[in-house]
């Protein structure tokens, strides 16, 4: 499957603006699988871009943040009873939630393009979307995702596909070259490598070593001997100046060391923090516990490097394998 092919199934399938929502399972959704394309799509006003949950109230996010969405699907139906051109969808806690798979099957009956990031295509495949469809997945989930879905096709070496409506990519890592490959379907080769220079990223192709990521007895021993040793809580300011990408790369990273956690905090008084871009932030603790956490290293560069830096800084605390062991969770093609 090429590029080209890619590119043209992603083409928006009913507005000249489309409408994305990103469907967040309030009691679990993939950090950066969620927040990268939100961001990403935002910035290149490729298009009007809503958070939806599956029921109301904030999002805890996996393993770090929490948001506030937009709406609930009752009300995205409500406003919009046409439905999305784009529905995006995490990797969730629960990949069986069945208030998602019915939503899902209903978008994607009317229209609607439906994206799997990352462990995302799990929940695609609890909902019967990925039947004899091409698809990939995270590198840990290929196996699952076959049994749940028995005709699917696993396409290797490819870091995102689209298969008749139904889009699917590999790893964590994965959600921001996708991303602006949405942007490209979208608005065009030229806007998407526009927007891909200001956020840092050379490239953002279709390419991908899926052989480069498999769970090695090293990184067995790396986790379980983190796991036993001491645990470290780092405090992260949140503000209307945070960089929700930014952001996003370095509390996911850092919260896959099995050493360390992130909890994130705000001045006092605010409850909910809206990022840079317009995300809206719940902090995890008051000002008075978050700012007697220790902090992670401040990141000064573009947002695109975030989780190159963060990787350098965990390999400093923790050393490089467990800097290797965060960037196979999130099939990151890092050696340090």
């Amino acid at each position: 499957m090429t590029r080209s092919d890619t590119i043209k199934a992603l083409r928006p399938p009913k507005r000249k603006r489309p409408l994305v929502a990103i469907l967040a399972d309030n009691y679990g959704s993939e950090t950066t699988d969620l927040i990268v394309p939100w961001s990403v799509l935002k910035r290149s006003g490729a298009a009007d871009v809503v958070i939806v949950s599956t029921r109301a109230g904030d999002a805890k996010l996996m393993p770090a943040l929490k948001i506030r969405p937009d709406m609930t699907i009752e009300k995205f139906g409500e406003l919009h009873e046409e439905g999305a051109d784009y529905v995006l969808v995490p990797a969730f806690h629960n990949p069986k939630n069945r208030v998602a798979a019915d939503w899902l099957q209903r978008q994607s009956e009317g229209g609607a393009i439906v994206a799997g990031i990352c462990s995302g295509a799990l929940v695609l495949a609890h909902a019967g979307l990925l039947a004899n469809r091409h698809a990939t997945t995270h590198w840990y989930d290929r196996n699952r995702l076959t049994r749940i879905s028995p005709t699917t096709t696993l396409q290797l070496n490819n870091r995102y596909l689209a298969d008749r409506g139904v889009a699917t990519t590999t790893g964590v890592s994965a959600s921001l070259p996708f991303a602006l490959t949405l942007v490209e379907a979208i608005l065009g080769k030229p806007r998407a490598e526009q927007a891909a220079a200001k956020l840092g990223l050379g490239g953002f192709g279709q390419e991908h070593n899926s052989a480069g990521f498999q769970l090695r007895a090293q990184n067995v021993l790396r986790l379980a001997s983190n796991f036993i040793s001491g645990h470290e809580q780092f405090g992260l300011r949140i503000d209307g100046e945070t960089d929700e990408l930014e952001l996003a790369f370095i509390a996911d990273a850092w919260s896959r060391t099995y050493r360390s956690s992130i909890s994130t905090f705000a001045d006092m008084g605010s409850d909910v923090v809206a990022s840079a871009g317009g995300l809206r932030i719940v902090p995890d603790l008051p000002f008075s516990k978050g700012s007697e956490l220790k902090k992670v290293p401040a990141f000064d560069g573009l947002p695109a490097d975030a989780l190159a830096f963060a990787l350098q800084q965990i390999s400093r605390r923790y050393g490089l394998q467990t800097a290797k062991l965060v960037a196979l969770q999130l099939e990151y093609a890092w050696t340090g």
